[in-house]
């Protein structure tokens, strides 16, 4: 009973106290928890911890300073931690990791436009590394609009991008050798019609009569005979319309050639440094005459006027210096640490002023009666009688011990940017007398002022007339002028000021300073000591009667020693972070031609000529595509397939062996017995008139559905259905690369043994080109899977992968060919 009422009081109580206790937690700060872990965090170097829980601190109370102050520094750092990662990653050559290190780094801190760059990157070296081709438009640079006589944004890359479709052999590549002896203009003539190219002389030109001899001309097409010969002779041409072009001397260049203007939009350099660049690499000479460049701070542009070829060369010096402005945080600490030992033990027996003035003799007069001044006169010349006096000093005991540790640690970040000083200065300004002005003033004294002979009156506030104040600035200063090179190492010009008050409180205090001023360089995200400092100072004394206080142990009773030991250490160090740095790319370092010394860069016939073919045969593949599809459309799908085969087949698709096409009657000369041919069987090789009467399949197939999502990848495999042995296939695959992405290419089962040879060749067209050979003695049949392709979905559309008829052969074991049966292409559509 008893205890049961002992335990019901002591439920009581404690409810008590849990209900006096609850408001207490709720009037907690919210995220405080989270706060304090991460202060755990931060003292222990974690930032990416750090950072976490001092976000879920931010979360909890938006409107902490405190929180968001220390959030900041732990993004800014665990970014920096990332960045070192991912530098360790890439050294090592695991640029897949590298890659996702500076990915991590960038979502810690988007400002990092670093990271950035140093993924794209890591994927440069990472397609290298696996001989993946890069894809085309994904550089960084200007971005330029297409120019005259230019495909695309890039102009002869895009030419070179064409230039890899394999395709039917153009008229213009025809080799050929040529052996002419006579008139300029009736080459010029048979030449451009052997390319179905109209010539307009100029008026001049016309009237002159020259004559031109070439001997055994080996291995050139028609564009690049006109064109040694236009540089031969002196000549250029102007493009009139697509199939016609002027022909004129040199000296009319100014005359016919056109001009075009363009205006480049700069994201970094300033217009005039872009010009004075312009001006430099392209100055002034026969033929090219001083160009117009037009700069504009308003909207930071140029805009230059100057002929196609001009200002396509400008358009790539410029993608070239226009890069991003280096931006530089240097973390600066200063760690100082002082220890000081002070004791003083004993009795002092006097000072230094009574010691000096213990006793002595000097004049004495006693006066008994009458005037002082009288008795003083007339015994002036009496000796004076010996007086004695003996001063006691006074005696003081001390028991004085004092011991400090401060330890001074000064951390600061400044951001600056590439070439430019940035300042920064954390302290106050501390009061400092230093001077005083004497009060002068005639005349009558006021209530708080003493009248002074000869009429001064001093002040009572200012005995000794009004101090001169000064306001000295102290704590830390901080000037870096950094510079960023591009293998990420930052050079500084640097000054660190760092002045301290020792006696606070006085007009006359005493000023700790501490400089350093100097020029470093340092590698990114590396600490280097700037400089230690060590002082050790030892004072050791003691005032009092000689001899006396010399003596052991009884010497305290006559004086007080003073033993005062100080040691100091202080050390600086700086970690410069780059957070932006302009990226030079394989692109930047390439050759550029501008043309010689005379004459400037003119556009090639031969370039020009082969860009006209490929769009009139990219045009007419087209079409009969459309008339293909058109067809399959109207009819059964075996029909159909039937149909778009023969249609698509009633173009030159024979593959032939390189024939060699003599020249034209006109161009063998007067002596010109036709040229022989070689010793290489030129007879076509037809594919069409052997056929095995066996039918191999061939069909795509997907291991998903028919919608896929943006980032999603998915593996295609190619299936092979055949019972003839297939000695030699080559594949041609069609996709849209605006929204599909071929990723990894893999043999399959049928394509095994260590003899065996794949290629596969990928252009930016959206072109995916397989070949398979067996190994030596064995042959492909049966039913199986000759590749995988992994695909990702990178843009929203409908996306497809078809077989390119045109482009599709097997050829049996024995040299004969089959026929392919091709499945339907494979479609699906892709959503965001």
């Amino acid at each position: 009973m008893k205890s049961t009422l002992h335990a019901r009081s002591f439920a009581a109580l404690l409810m008590i106290f849990c209900l006096l206790f609850a408001p207490i937690s709720a009037l907690a700060k919210k995220g405080e928890k989270n706060y304090k872990r991460g202060l755990q965090y931060e003292a222990a170097q974690q930032w990416e911890q750090a950072a976490q829980e001092f976000a879920l601190a931010v979360a909890a109370d938006p409107s902490n300073i405190e929180y968001q102050l220390h959030y900041r520094r732990a993004l800014f750092n665990a970014s920096q931690v990332y960045m070192q990662r991912g530098r360790a990653l890439a050294e090592r050559g695991d640029y897949v990791g590298a890659y996702n290190a500076f990915r991590q780094a960038y979502g810690y801190d988007p400002a990092n436009e670093l990271a950035k760059s140093e993924m794209d990157r890591m994927l440069r070296l990472q397609r290298e590394k696996t001989g993946m081709e890069p894809k085309e438009g994904k550089e960084g640079g200007v971005q330029t609009s297409p120019a005259v006589y230019q495909g695309d944004s890039n102009g002869q890359r895009a030419r070179g991008a064409s230039s890899q479709e394999p395709s039917i052999p153009l008229r213009s590549e025809q080799l050929r050798v040529i052996n002419f002896n006579g008139d300029l203009l009736e080459l010029i003539r048979s030449l451009a019609d052997e390319i179905n190219l109209n010539v307009i002389f100029d008026r001049d030109l016309q009237n002159q009569r020259r004559t031109i001899n070439i001997n055994n001309l080996r291995n050139v097409t028609a564009a690049q005979a006109l064109d040694y010969i236009f540089l031969s002779q002196g000549l250029f041409f102007q493009k009139l319309d697509r199939r016609t072009i002027l022909v004129a001397d040199q000296n009319k260049r100014n005359q016919y050639q056109q001009l075009v203007i363009r205006t480049f939009y700069l994201r970094n350099i300033k217009p005039e440094d872009a010009r004075a660049v312009i001006q430099a690499a392209l100055p002034p000479q026969p033929g090219r005459p001083v160009m117009a460049i037009a700069p504009s701070q308003s909207t930071n542009s140029l805009t230059v006027r100057d002929t196609p070829e001009n200002i396509r060369l400008i358009s790539q010096i410029i993608e070239s210096i226009d890069k991003d402005r280096a931006e530089v945080v240097m973390d600066v600490n200063i760690y100082e640490v002082s220890q000081s030992d002070l004791l003083q033990l004993g009795n002092q027996l006097g000072t230094d002023t009574t010691l000096v003035n213990l006793g002595g003799i000097q004049r004495g007069l006693t006066v008994v009666g009458g005037s002082r001044e009288v008795v003083t006169q007339s015994l002036s010349n009496v000796p004076t009688a010996l007086g004695a006096a003996l001063i006691v000093p006074a005696s003081a005991i001390a028991a004085l011990q004092s011991k400090a540790h401060t330890r001074l640690l000064a951390s600061t970040q400044v951001h600056a940017f590439d070439g430019e000083e940035s300042e920064t200065r954390i302290g106050q300004r501390v009061p400092v007398q230093t001077a005083q002005v004497p009060y002068y003033y005639y005349g009558a004294p006021t209530s708080n002022q003493t009248s002074q002979p000869g009429g001064i009156v001093n002040p009572g506030l200012f005995p000794g007339g009004y101090p001169v104040i000064n306001f000295e600035p102290t704590g830390l200063t901080l000037k870096f002028t950094p510079q960023v090179f591009p293998n990420m190492d930052v050079q500084v010009k640097m000054t660190i000021e760092s002045k301290d008050v020792l006696n606070p409180g006085t007009l006359t205090p005493t000023f700790t300073e501490r400089s350093i001023k100097g020029t470093a360089r340092i590698q990114n995200n590396r600490t280097m000591m700037l400089a230690s400092i060590a002082q050790d100072r030892q004072s050791n004394g003691r005032q009092g009667l000689p001899l006396l206080g010399l003596i052991p142990v009884l010497g305290r009773f006559f004086t007080a020693p003073r033993r005062d030991d100080v040691q100091t250490d202080i050390v600086i160090a700086v970690t410069p972070h780059v957070l932006r740095a302009p990226q030079v790319t394989p692109r930047d370092e390439e050759l550029r031609p501008s043309g010689t010394q005379m004459m400037p860069m003119t556009e090639s016939l031969a370039s020009l000529v082969q860009e006209i073919e490929r769009e009139e045969l990219a045009a007419a593949q087209a079409k009969r595509n459309d008339a293909a599809t058109a067809a399959a459309t109207s009819t059964g799908a075996q029909t159909a397939h039937l149909v778009q085969t023969n249609a698509l087949r009633t173009g030159p698709v024979e593959i032939q062996t390189p024939q060699f096409i003599p020249a034209p009657k006109i161009l063998l000369g007067n002596d010109g017995d036709p040229p022989r041919r070689t010793s290489v069987s030129t007879q076509p090789v037809s594919l069409s008139g052997q056929s095995d009467p066996s039918v191999v399949g061939l069909e795509l197939k997907s291991d998903g559905g028919a919608t896929m999502r943006v980032g999603e990848r998915r593996r295609i495999a190619l299936l092979l259905k055949s019972k003839a042995p297939v000695g030699l296939a080559m594949v041609t695959l069609r996709f849209d690369p605006k929204v599909l992405a071929v990723r990894a290419v893999a043999p399959g089962e049928n394509f095994l043994g260590g003899g065996a040879h794949m290629t596969n060749t990928l252009d930016p067209m959206g072109r995916l080109v397989l070949s398979f050979a067996p190994e030596v003695g064995k042959s492909l049949s049966g039913t199986g899977t000759l590749v995988y392709i992994e695909v990702e979905a990178i843009g929203k559309g409908e996306a497809g992968i078809d077989f390119d008829d045109e482009r599709t052969h097997l050829v049996a074991i024995d040299g004969r060919r089959i026929v392919p049966q091709l499945v339907p292409a494979i479609k699906c559509q892709i959503m965001q």
